[in-house]
């Protein structure tokens, strides 16, 4: 029995070293290549090294912060415009009955299956026709039919999870519909909303082609400017273009970590005020 116990003890470490080995490998090439221009097989280190792509990165020619710039203004819009439609859109396919239920949960969720150029074509022709949307407005709308089956799935799923007995009461008590979304629904939303939120950014910060196609590649975004030296083999600049990247996917990954544990904070302590409410209420 001893035995197995740690054989069960042993098995979650060497899963989680597994993993963290997993995430972490790639990165190590990724840190040499930026530090040297070559790097000939079979050698273990490259011979000569050199700062060179971080110079270029830095540089005016670089254009490393126009591109992060105008990828976070971007992915900003991109969840705004996530906001505006998926919660309501989760919200009435969660809570209603209708007919035709199923038939709009699949046209949001077709992006996932159906090749999204031909919409971004088309979206392409519509914006050049009335010529009225803002460059950053035109790739948002892009980024939003590629990001949106993802932001609608994982709101929808926590509406479903939520249920509707707290509402229903909250309703026979008189309160409105905007109140039960403010002082029900959103606190008990929150971490999937920050979930769904996180995959609509990161997301939105590493496409190509519909920044490429909306804005006719004169949008500069971290993508379009690695792309080039990625179709060159410019494996030093690439690199460091990378890691540059991964930069603020990083801060960005702690700050969802950090909003979800306050979040999971604020909900221990509202769980214990109830129960002593509760517990008060019987002894009386």
């Amino acid at each position: 029995m001893v035995k197995s116990s740690k054989g069960f003890r042993v098995l979650p470490i060497l899963f989680i070293i597994i993993m963290i080995l997993f995430l972490t490998l790639p990165f190590i090439p990724l840190v040499i290549w930026s530090l040297t221009k070559q790097w000939p097989w079979p050698l273990l280190l490259p011979e000569k090294w050199s700062l060179d792509s971080w110079n270029y990165l830095f540089s005016v020619s670089g254009r490393v912060g126009e591109g992060l710039l105008n990828s976070f203004l971007v992915a900003a819009i991109t969840l705004i415009g996530n906001i505006i439609i998926g919660i309501p859109a989760a919200r009435a396919l969660a809570k209603y009955e209708m007919k035709g239920k199923m038939i709009v949960f699949m046209i949001l969720l077709s992006p996932l299956f159906i090749p999204y150029t031909v919409s971004i074509m088309g979206m392409y022709d519509i914006a050049i026709r009335f010529n009225f949307l803002n460059q950053y407005v035109s790739v948002a709308f892009a980024h939003i039919l590629v990001t949106l089956p993802y932001f609608v799935a994982a709101i929808w799923f926590q509406f479903r999870l939520i249920g509707q007995s707290l509402q229903e009461a909250a309703s026979s008590l008189g309160a409105s519909e905007w109140k039960i979304f403010l002082w029900i629904e959103w606190p008990l939303l929150q971490p999937s909303f920050l979930l769904g939120s996180m995959l609509v950014i990161v997301i939105s910060l590493s496409q190509y082609l519909p920044t490429w196609i909306m804005s006719g590649g004169t949008l500069i975004t971290i993508p379009l400017v690695i792309f080039p030296f990625a179709s060159s083999g410019n494996s030093s600049l690439v690199s460091a273009y990378s890691l540059a990247f991964f930069g603020p996917i990083l801060v960005l990954l702690m700050v969802y970590y950090f909003l979800l544990r306050i979040n999971s904070r604020k909900n221990r302590r509202l769980g214990v005020s109830n129960r002593e409410a509760r517990a008060s209420n019987d002894t009386d």
